[in-house]
């Protein structure tokens, strides 16, 4: 598996570039990535605000997130296990007709429903409203996993299908039309993915200036070895991976994950770049020099950016939060600790003492979590979309919505593209492989990836914690570079047989296009669009899509 080699187009005879020239000299390294990002957009923005309710979780995050931008904090509600008053208040224009008395407990922190908050700030509190941030979310997603795939690729033809696959794919299209907190998870995932990757390229470039500069003896091959570890490097861009991955956290403690993986993937490269370059010790430039920084650049500043996220909790009950938002609002056991005061810690540190009593009351909470759920599904069933979703599901009647049928259904299911993902499957254990035998970094990044997302959530299964397919998003990503590398791979394998090479490239495009028909065959349960009744069952291809 190699990245592929630009060719230089041919110049015209008077030595001025060919009409081919000037065509390859534009920058298709963007243009490519922004058109499909452009087809992204299209997808999620078009009819946006259907259905005109609040669906699945929006019950709790649309409704927060109102409240994190008139108070700082989360705020109670009057509502029901269904959130049918605040709900209906909330729909209707009048969200402070709903509310109830003090702050209220929130299972995540409040980064993600911010985001959220900044749609509505924008949009309105309408569904388009509160659902536009994660429209933007994912279209960002879809680009830069294609710039990353580009990159890890060499080819923007194949960085450009990767985006495509990911907007084909339909728990993607989901989470990108519904105020959940799971695009916005995926987004900071990706983009801390992307900063390792660009971090991963440009060390190694600075790496090999640094070896080429320096004497034989200071790198450890000569007789003095004052480095045997080689140089010291700044990893600029891993600040950048450590800043999103905190914001991945600050959206769902479950980023932790796939930070903990890739900054233990990051710790790995920088060990083989040491060693490709000619460093006599690189196990030990790589603890002595590039362990402790990273450190810093990535579970310190993570760890500054989640605390940043509860700035308005820590706000909330003083006079800042008076100042900004007209009254004071203590968050949920945003005064415990001075309730409980302790012996020990300073008055001072109360804000934390509470931050962390709110930290264990959810903790425990998640792990209390185990009542049976008919949208339930196991991680064992996230891999072939074996349950996924229902959020919604409504009845139209002959003559409404475009319904032609005596009665129509609309449905918002949370289903994977099944072609996307179950050749994926396979496409995973090919790149396994590829990082097993071939030492590729590339395919080891797209296997580990995946199961950093998968692997952890089978504990808490077995315990019988009650999860849902929405959590198998962080997975895509991974699963589409899967699918990206072993048709490159393939490719490549034939780079001296022409036919074979041609055949490999239809068989990539024929996949794009099955792909892009599976969507479209879906498109009406993934999106509310009414369907007659017989035409729902049709897509009903397991009996766990029910």
């Amino acid at each position: 598996m190699t990245a592929s080699v630009a060719v230089r187009d041919p110049e015209s005879p008077a030595g001025a570039p060919s009409r081919w020239g000037r065509l390859g000299a534009l920058p298709w390294g963007w243009i490519g990535p922004l058109a499909v990002s452009a087809l992204a957009g299209f997808l999620v923005f078009h009819r946006l605000g259907t259905p005109h309710a609040i669906i699945w979780d929006e019950t709790y995050y649309a409704k927060d997130a109102w409240a994190l931008l008139h108070y700082g904090v989360e705020h109670n509600w009057r509502m029901s296990q269904d959130g049918a008053v605040a709900n209906a208040h909330f729909l209707a224009g009048h969200p402070v007709a709903g509310l109830a008395g003090g702050g209220e407990w929130a299972a995540h922190p409040p980064l993600g429903k911010w985001f959220i908050a900044a749609g509505m700030a924008v949009f309105g509190t309408g569904p388009f409203g509160f659902r536009s941030a994660a429209a933007v979310a994912g279209v960002l997603t879809v680009l830069i996993l294609a710039r990353t795939a580009r990159r890890m690729t060499g080819s923007t033809v194949l960085g450009c299908a990767a985006g495509l696959l990911l907007a084909l794919d339909g728990s993607w299209l989901v989470s990108s039309r519904t105020a959940l907190l799971d695009i916005f998870l995926l987004l900071w995932i990706v983009a801390g993915f992307a900063c390792l990757v660009v971090d991963r390229d440009r060390t190694r470039a600075a790496l090999a200036a640094s070896m080429a500069r320096t004497p034989a003896e200071d790198t450890g091959d000569g007789p003095s070895g004052d480095r045997p570890g080689g140089p010291f490097l700044r990893h600029g861009w891993r600040i950048g991976a450590g800043l999103c991955f905190g914001l991945a956290c600050g959206t769902k403690w479950s980023g932790v994950y796939a930070m903990a993986f890739f900054w233990l993937l990051a710790l790995l490269w920088d060990r083989g770049a040491r060693k490709d370059a000619g460093v006599a010790r690189p196990w030990r430039g790589m603890l002595r020099l590039d362990l402790l920084p990273s450190l810093l650049q990535m579970w310190a500043l993570a760890a500054a950016v989640y605390l940043a996220g509860w700035w308005g909790w820590f706000a909330s009950g003083t006079s800042v939060q008076e100042a900004l938002f007209g009254q004071r609002l203590p968050g949920f056991q945003r005064d415990w600790a001075a309730r409980h005061p302790s012996g020990v810690w300073p008055s001072f540190l109360d804000p934390v003492r509470s931050l962390w009593h709110y930290h264990a009351m959810t903790l425990d909470f998640h792990g209390s979590v185990t009542a049976p759920n008919p949208a339930q599904s196991w991680p064992w069933q996230w891999a072939y979309v074996g349950h996924p979703a229902v959020m919604y599901r409504g009845a139209v009647q002959r003559g409404q919505d475009g319904c032609d049928a005596a009665r129509c259904v609309t449905e918002v299911s949370h289903l994977g593209t099944p072609v996307l993902w179950w050749f994926s499957a396979g496409a995973l254990l090919a790149v396994l492989a590829y990082a097993v035998f071939l030492r590729d970094w590339r395919a080891g990044a797209a296997a580990g990836g995946y199961l950093a997302g998968w692997l952890p959530w089978f504990p808490a299964a077995l315990d019988d914690r009650t999860m849902y397919s929405t959590y198998a998003l962080p997975m895509l990503p991974f699963a589409v570079l899967a699918v990206v590398l072993l048709f490159e791979g393939v490719h490549t394998a034939y780079r001296d047989r022409p036919w074979r090479r041609a055949l490999v490239s239809a068989g990539g495009a024929a996949f794009v296009l099955a792909v892009a028909v599976n969507l479209y065959v879906l498109y009406p349960i993934l999106t509310a669009e009414p369907v007659s009744e017989s035409g729902w069952q049709s897509r009903l291809w397991l009996p766990g899509w029910t």
